[in-house]
């Protein structure tokens, strides 16, 4: 009976160890900047991975990436959070309103008509109504929601920034 025991708790370790969680899609690669640019107007970022492929389930609506472009027009982020249903990416964009950036950040919003494109290893912000001229730096940010205060009336800030370029 001990060995039988013994048996299953290693089996059961086992299996939790070596089974991948489904939930839990993160590759830090997908974070890392090799380049950025501006290719007929379109603010881009070229990343060791696959952007757009990794997000997170653990935070729900309060936690997404955001890879995020400082243009000569402000401040524009292809973004990934997980679906209404928990379920899988949802992929769009956003305008931020960044004083400096930093871990604990506030992030505000402002408005964004753009499209978000993720493809091979390239992050875009596809501009509707605005002309790029210059991006001087990128960053891939993951953002969290927490409750708002006098300091940051959204209640999101920047919890981690994995490159910049």
């Amino acid at each position: 009976m001990r060995y039988l025991i013994i048996i299953v708790i290693g089996i059961t370790l086992f299996s939790a160890l070596s089974i991948p969680n489904a939930y839990a899609v993160f590759h830090r690669e997908d974070f890392l900047i090799t380049n950025i640019g501006l290719k007929n107007g379109v603010p881009f970022m070229e990343l060791q991975g696959q952007p757009g492929r990794s997000f997170s389930v653990g935070g729900g609506d309060e936690n997404y990436y955001a890879y995020t472009f400082v243009t000569d027009k402000g401040i524009f982020a292809a973004t990934v959070a997980l679906d209404e249903d928990g379920e899988k990416p949802s992929y769009g964009v956003d305008r931020f309103d960044i004083k400096e950036f930093q871990i604990g950040e506030c992030v505000n919003h402002m408005t964004a008509t753009g499209e978000s494109n993720f493809s091979g290893k390239l992050a875009e912000y596809i501009p509707k109504e605005i002309i790029f001229t210059n991006v001087s730096k990128a960053y891939a940010l993951q953002i969290i929601a927490d409750d708002p205060d006098d300091d940051c009336e959204t209640g999101e800030h920047i919890y981690k920034i994995f490159s910049s370029k």
